[in-house]
């Protein structure tokens, strides 16, 4: 039984109890943990106005419980800009749900915060939403441990430039346009072909530092592409497509509908 301070970020939260919150919470130090903010719903609670989407520093006391006990939280950051925009907030909520998928419950990668607060931050302040949070995705998918090679051709160990190749999310491969496996030519049902600068894209991404995230924005039909080799990828490796991501897609499409009604 001990008590400690983490710096964590607040995934989800549901009320529990007569006047409790359930929270969901991922720390430097310790990780994915469940935890109890007692009396936090009470409005003079020292704990009132913790909310999901928030960056805090917690003390908390690790019993004997599976469920860790908030005693004292100091928000750091709530990212305001996220709530005026339903784009924001639906992406943004993606990866809150994508970080409690991936990660099992103890299991500490201290690199995965500062994903998410940097993601968090940049949706919340600049446009280009699906890019910002597309690369945070997939850098905490490496965290994860997926890394697929999509830098050379799997049979002759080449840069692809042809217009076209063709990613391999069941393999973790990529084939240039010259060397597609027939199979992949028949159906699309462990890989998609997309355009070379759809996989430049991707790539850049995948360099970029965490304080550089949202510097690549795509766009049309790259930024279509990458979306839907993500969810697919996903859903190969982990065995479902995340709620959360249809979620965004229905969001997107509600979003360019409005942008697109005559004024």
């Amino acid at each position: 039984m001990a008590q400690y301070q983490d710096h964590m970020v607040i995934l989800k939260s549901r009320p529990y109890r007569e006047a409790d919150l359930l929270l969901t919470l991922y720390g430097i130090k310790s990780g994915k943990i469940g935890a109890v903010a007692k009396g936090a719903r009470r409005p003079k609670s020292r704990l009132a106005g913790i909310y999901p989407l928030s960056y805090v520093v917690c003390q908390v006391y690790h019993g004997r419980s599976n469920l860790d006990t908030l005693t004292a939280v100091d928000l750091v950051d709530g990212f305001p800009g996220l709530q005026k925009d339903l784009d924001k907030l639906s992406w943004a909520m993606f990866l809150a749900d994508f970080v409690d998928e991936m990660f099992q419950e103890r299991d500490a990668n201290p690199a995965v915060v500062p994903w998410l607060i940097a993601a968090w931050e940049r949706l919340s302040v600049t446009p280009g939403s699906l890019s910002i949070a597309l690369t945070a995705g997939w850098h905490l998918l490496k965290l994860a441990g997926y890394a697929p090679k999509w830098d050379t051709c799997e049979v002759c160990h080449r840069r692809p430039v042809s217009p076209t190749v063709v990613v391999d999310w069941e393999n973790d491969v990529l084939y240039c346009h010259e060397h597609i496996p027939a199979p992949h030519r028949e159906n699309n049902h462990y890989g998609m072909e997309i355009s070379v600068g759809t996989l430049r894209t991707w790539q850049q991404w995948m360099t970029l530092d965490v304080s550089k995230i949202g510097n690549y924005d795509a766009k049309g039909l790259i930024a279509e592409q990458l979306f839907t080799v993500f969810g697919r990828y996903v859903e190969s490796h982990i065995g479902q497509m995340p709620r959360s991501l249809q979620f965004v897609r229905e969001v997107e499409n509600m979003v360019e509908k409005e942008r697109n009604k005559p004024r």
